[in-house]
């Protein structure tokens, strides 16, 4: 724990088990998290010793392949009887998913289980978005289904940001019409550096507006948590409660986004915040 030079206390809001593995992409066979995946519940307890972590949201990793993420729930609840380790089930709106997702949404209500994780990156490029005027029917039921397991179990909805279909600009009309009364938890701040750009001012618009929204750190651009930390001491403090450390791994490699957190221009009371008892209070002290 040689990088933690200020014995932070740290709750991993965001990380991943379960195997991707070699796969054929992008006209190459290639194998990213080789020797860095979480891939059983014995892998994710030596790495949450090794790194000094307090707490954990974990959720499935997740490929094209839907049936991987859905199949690694059940990984995710064995995971979850570790101490400290909480969990966020995958599920979909796919229609050819409604089995599946139905099966995972069955499982609650569970103490350890704190969140619904969805990835509109992991949905059809040019069909389904965000964006409600792209959902058919069955679609629309299922989101709507979701949204309202959500609230009757209090359970926060993770939602990856990024581009395409995970851009922010298909995000707006979602708020719009179904963000009320559901607690949603931003994944990476949009992303890119373009995706901070717009994700920063929307968040601070949206919590201002009086939505119960949160995001976090992980995969984020150097500039992206120091400015968001900035905005919010200008225009609305008590948002820096909704800010939260993340690892993404085995996306993003721990102690690099722990240090994008360690270096800003801010207090350590910040810090401590966004580190530990922001997700703390979030996840465990409900």
């Amino acid at each position: 724990m040689d990088f933690n030079v200020n014995n932070r206390k740290i709750f991993d809001a965001h990380s991943h088990i379960g195997k991707f593995g070699p796969r054929t992409m992008k006209h190459n066979v290639i194998d990213p998290f080789k020797d860095r995946e979480i891939k059983s519940v014995k892998d994710l307890e030596a790495y949450k010793k090794r790194l000094g972590i307090s707490f954990m949201l974990v959720t499935p990793n997740y490929a094209p392949e839907q049936e991987l993420a859905f199949g690694y729930n059940e990984l995710l609840l064995e995971a979850i009887y570790l101490e400290g380790v909480y969990g966020a089930l995958w599920v979909s709106p796919l229609p050819e998913n409604k089995d599946m997702n139905e099966k995972a949404l069955s499982l609650l209500p569970h103490d350890k289980i704190v969140a619904l994780k969805m990835s509109p990156d992991s949905w059809p490029k040019g069909k389904y978005s965000p964006r409600p005027s792209t959902w058919d029917s069955e679609f629309k039921e299922n989101m709507i289904n979701i949204l309202k397991i959500a609230k009757k179990y209090d359970l926060i909805i993770h939602m990856h940001t990024g581009s395409n279909n995970s851009g922010m600009y298909q995000y707006i009309p979602f708020i719009e019409e179904y963000g009320k009364g559901v607690k949603i938890h931003f994944v990476h701040m949009g992303s890119s550096a373009g995706g901070h750009m717009m994700f920063v001012p929307l968040f601070i618009k949206w919590l201002q507006e009086g939505y119960d929204f949160y995001c976090d750190t992980s995969m984020c651009k150097g500039f992206g948590p120091n400015w968001l930390v900035q905005e919010l001491l200008e225009k609305f403090p008590s948002g820096l409660d909704r800010v939260l450390f993340a690892s993404d791994n085995p996306w993003g490699l721990f102690e690099s986004e722990f240090w994008r957190i360690e270096a800003m221009n801010c207090s350590d009371e910040i810090k401590d915040k966004i580190f530990y008892s922001n997700a703390y209070n979030l996840y465990i002290n409900r």
